[in-house]
């Protein structure tokens, strides 16, 4: 037992050593990877976030919403069968005798800014499951055409004036879906993304333009006709709804000092949204910037 003794004594200042040495490993190692040369991550797990800065361009098909043909929503004969309306434009237009109107077939969006907000939660370094909100205001533009006093005979020539026809909606994307990246260099990697889209529509203009005079094809005055230099109740009429559909896309992540990532790429949509007579599946494409951090 007195062999044993030495031992003993050793023990409190190995304790000691070792919760001394203990800590000091630990700031070295953290130390070791501030410096790259020792990594104790978390795998890639957690949240990022990010801004969207892009372009979008939907299908033209939803566009002729806004022809004013006369089996849509809003169309150029409630504008025309309003006595006061169909005076004014007749008297615009110098007619002598009638007008008759008819609507584009090929009405068409403008390519509109898509600014958004984006957020990702990473599994791993390869996976990711993503949450991303866009908004867009889409223009769609053509021209309606009037052929003031037509001649009896249809063979005879025709007086056409042409005049602006514009639509204007507003839409949200919502993004739910999966990221798969596939990592090339510790600042390079590329990536696919997919899943479902969940959007809002909402029309905020339907009307075509005579000598700079706004003629806006959306009854607010219900059953009533309107008429001028009158306090007549108008309505607030919503048009549009929540569709949805999905997307798929890919880009390349490139990653910069501070932690900063910008992500170019590209994505497309089938997916349906809610205008009345227009409710198909139809595509979309827009291209962006996004910018992590």
């Amino acid at each position: 037992m007195r062999k044993l003794k030495p031992m003993k004594r050793l023990i409190i200042p190995l304790i000691l050593l070792q919760m001394i040495a203990i800590p000091g490993l630990q700031v070295s190692a953290q130390f070791e990877g501030e410096r790259g040369e020792v990594d104790f991550s978390n795998d890639g797990r957690g949240w990022s976030f990010g801004l969207n800065v892009g372009v979008y361009y939907p299908s033209k098909n939803t566009a002729n919403y806004y022809n004013g043909n006369s089996s849509n929503e809003n169309n150029a004969a409630y504008v025309m069968s309003n006595y006061t309306w169909y005076n004014a434009i007749f008297n615009s237009l110098e007619a002598n005798d009638s007008m008759s109107v008819t609507g584009p077939q090929n009405m068409h969006y403008n390519l509109a800014m898509q600014p958004g907000l984006y957020a990702q939660y990473s599994f791993n370094p390869k996976m990711a499951l993503v949450i991303e909100f866009n908004y867009m205001k889409l223009k769609a533009n053509d021209a309606i055409t009037f052929d003031v006093d037509p001649p009896q005979d249809y063979l005879g020539n025709h007086d056409l004036r042409l005049f602006p026809m514009r639509g204007v909606e507003e839409r949200v994307y919502a993004n739910l879906g999966i990221k798969r990246s596939f990592p090339k260099t510790d600042k390079l990697s590329w990536f696919f993304t997919g899943g479902l889209n969940v959007n809002s529509t909402k029309v905020k203009k339907s009307s075509f333009y005579i000598d700079d005079m706004e003629y806006s094809m959306i009854n607010v005055y219900g059953n009533n006709q309107f008429i001028p230099n009158s306090n007549m109740q108008t309505f607030n009429v919503y048009q549009g709804g929540i569709g949805f559909g999905m997307f798929g896309g890919a880009g390349a992540s490139l990653k910069f000092a501070n932690s900063v990532v910008i992500e170019p790429g590209i994505t497309a949509h089938w997916l349906m949204v809610i205008l009345e007579h227009y409710r198909d599946m139809n595509p979309g494409i827009g291209a962006y910037v996004r910018f992590m951090f």
